[in-house]
């Protein structure tokens, strides 16, 4: 129900993830240290997902 209000033209929707959705550019201010992780991941790729972010959280993200 939020995701018209989300920045950004694509959303990805991980199955079996539980983690905030939010902005790729948001994620260096979630109180969330795999948000945190992730940002470093995505500012390394230019602001961009990535194969790495991608590996990352799903080999760290908590399952639902």
């Amino acid at each position: 129900m939020n995701l018209p209000k989300i920045p950004g033209g694509k959303k990805l929707i991980y199955t079996g993830v539980s983690m905030p959705l939010v902005a790729l550019a948001e994620l260096k201010d979630q109180d969330c240290p795999l948000c945190k992780e992730l940002a470093k991941i995505v500012e390394k790729h230019n602001g961009l997902w990535s194969p790495e972010a991608e590996i990352y959280l799903l080999e760290n993200a908590p399952a639902i």
